[in-house]
């Protein structure tokens, strides 16, 4: 069994350096998180997606020692320190890691609900959270993804700690971006969508840059109170995307009150200043925001209706009734941090795949702020028509993206659609992915993934259960016969491969029974030159019993199918045109990693899921 090479090959009870691994905490489109052990000390590791690379556009490596000069640049209680770096597995040219201490907790809201927190409560943990932002602001640092996602809250005392400095502003730095820093779509300011529009114009400004200022982190923690106010979100991910971005830019959103009628009118009031268009109607500095919430609390906290209880997003039924289409938070399914076991002694791990967990995907899926931020110069601009765009939903740990594409050798017989000038704009602002998202491709004939799993029988719905599947989007790996590599890197270290319609193996990496592994599933692949759709009907236990399943791929927006490399080249995938197979159906994909869904019985919670966008399928 070959040593693991790549971070996605890490497993409980290897060895970074002497870290043991005791579990993956969380991976992001730039690093993975462990929780590791050393000398019986528990410790956080974050190591970067990518390893130092001059070809590395999204220049990954230097995102994450930006994180680590702008933790070493600061000190403070609710920051985590930095207690050691290095590079894996070579000192030299490996994977950038940092190592800080590891706190038992779980992220604001998760903690809200779990804990049932009065509002009195949660009001003083972010007062003790803005104190830490004051301290970024006053050394003229700017966080740019302040979110509940990025606020964990410790067991015991409800200590808040800052997390995720991967995209925050640092003085004198080099600047790592054009145009606009990556951040989380439903948490950027107006001036940050408006000023992409600006770039998207018939003469857009040269070396534009977003300058990066406090007003946008305190926009951010308007979204926070406001969430924490309604269990909703200011502005609904789940419209049509430039109509996300049409909203933030020139809508209000709806007054706290009329979602939660019983929450403080000057805690309302607060948290819509916070949210104002203009960011000198917004408080001046996270200082005053955090004087003004002490006030408030020392007037008002000990009032009924800063004494209630939290309540969970699932028992907002009055929201649900009378505001149909406002975006509730949704929960996670697990529950927050609980004591860790001890650290399992090294063994010889499974076969090596890159087992990617849903979660792992959706902040994929949710990584480049490109795809925030993409319609936003259609709506305003009115330029050409476009096919309307559905957005994915936005769940919990959304993080940067970088942008994804560049110009890739022909890997189909279908001709490219010629691309406008401000598709072209688009391209060379935000990458392909994001400039595609507009409506600069046509949209071909897809399968029916929805009939498939209505139609699923009994007795393949049952397997999930019957065999303590954890439901989830399982993270699944193209097993290595069913494609051909398209360079010198294989398919099962995750390089880019041609794949043919037809019959097709993966492997499933599951939680069954509280124990994770990796299931074989097999199936039927169907392609079209933008996306492969891909219904699997058997599932088969190490053992080799197989049981009839009903399952289909998604791609990292949880939508049905997976772009094939013709439609989203994403940098980092190696495609060599000699090896390119040009038989019919034949297509090839950036990588062999998608996401599974499994049907299950009537109560079986199955996540949701979209179709494409028309130009996508």
């Amino acid at each position: 069994m070959n040593r693991p090479l790549h971070p996605h090959q890490l497993r409980p009870g290897h060895y970074i350096r002497d870290f043991l691994i005791v579990r993956r905490l969380g991976v992001g489109g730039f690093s993975f998180v462990f929780l590791v052990e050393r000398e019986g000390h528990r410790c956080s590791l974050k190591m970067a997606a990518r390893p130092v690379s001059k070809e590395d556009e999204d220049r990954v490596d230097d995102w994450i020692r930006r994180e680590v000069a702008s933790l070493e640049h600061l000190e403070h209680p609710h920051l985590l320190p930095v207690l050691e770096r290095g590079q894996w597995p070579d000192p030299e040219t490996g994977y950038t890691y940092f190592v800080t201490p590891y706190v038992a907790g779980s992220t604001f809201h998760v903690w809200r609900w779990h804990e049932r927190a009065t509002l009195q409560r949660s009001v003083g943990v972010v007062c003790e959270f803005l104190k830490t932002l004051e301290v970024l602001h006053e050394r003229g640092m700017c966080h740019r993804d302040v979110k509940a996602e990025n606020l964990l809250v410790r067991e015991g005392d409800d200590a808040p700690f800052l997390i995720d400095f991967g995209t925050v502003h640092l003085p004198c730095a080099l600047v790592l971006t054009d145009g606009l820093a990556p951040g989380t779509l439903h948490c950027q300011p107006p001036e940050a969508v408006l000023f992409l529009a600006s770039l998207l114009s018939a003469d857009p400004p040269r070396d534009a840059r977003l300058e990066a200022r406090p007003a946008a982190d305190l926009y951010a923690v308007g979204v926070l109170l406001y969430e924490t106010l309604t269990n909703c979100r200011p502005f609904s991910t789940r419209v049509p995307l430039e109509h996300l971005l049409a909203a933030i830019a020139s809508t209000p959103p709806l007054e706290p009150g009329r979602l939660a009628p019983g929450a403080p009118e000057s805690l309302c009031g607060l948290t819509l200043r916070l949210l104002a268009k203009d960011p000198a109607q917004r408080p001046p500095s996270a200082r005053a925001v955090r004087e003004e919430l002490e006030r408030l609390l020392g007037e008002e906290g000990h009032t009924a209706s800063w004494q209630a209880p939290a309540q969970r997003p699932a028992e907002c039924t009055r929201v649900r009734e009378l505001f149909p289409d406002v975006d509730l938070l949704e929960e996670p399914r697990e529950e927050p941090t609980k004591p860790e076991p001890s650290a399992p002694p090294p063994e010889k791990p499974p076969p090596e795949r890159a087992g990617w967990t849903g979660r792992w995907l959706r902040r994929l899926a949710a990584l480049a702020l490109g795809l925030g931020v993409l319609g936003i110069g259609w709506m305003l601009l009115r330029a050409e028509p476009t096919a309307p765009v559905t957005p994915a939903h936005s769940e919990k740990g959304t993080s940067p993206m970088p942008t994804l594409a560049t110009e890739a050798p022909d890997t189909s017989s279908t001709p490219p659609v010629a691309g406008s000038r401000r598709c072209a704009l688009l391209t060379s602002l935000l990458g392909a992915a994001t400039a595609q998202m507009l409506g600069c491709a046509t949209a071909p004939v897809r399968p029916d993934p929805i009939g498939y799993l209505a139609s699923c029988s009994p007795e393949a719905r049952a397997t999930p259960v019957k065999l303590g599947i954890k439901p989830d989007e399982q993270g699944s790996f193209i097993e290595p016969e069913s494609g051909t590599p398209v360079s010198d890197e294989s398919i099962e270290d995750g390089g880019a491969l041609n794949l043919k319609p037809g019959p097709i193996t993966a492997s499933m990496f599951v939680e069954m029974n509280g124990q994770e592994l990796y299931l074989k599933i097999t199936g039927e692949a169907v392609t079209t030159p933008q996306r492969v759709y891909i219904q699997f009907d058997r599932l088969y236990l190490p053992d080799g019993t197989m049981y009839p399943i009903c399952g289909v791929a998604l791609d990292g927006l949880h939508q049905y199918g997976i772009p094939t490399y013709a439609k989203l080249p994403m940098h980092g995938a190696k495609v060599d045109p000699v090896r390119v197979d040009k038989s019919p159906g034949s297509v090839v994909l950036n990588d062999p990693r998608f996401e599974t869904v499994l049907q299950g019985p009537e109560g079986y919670y199955v996540p949701r899921v979209d179709l494409a966008p028309p130009d996508w399928r």
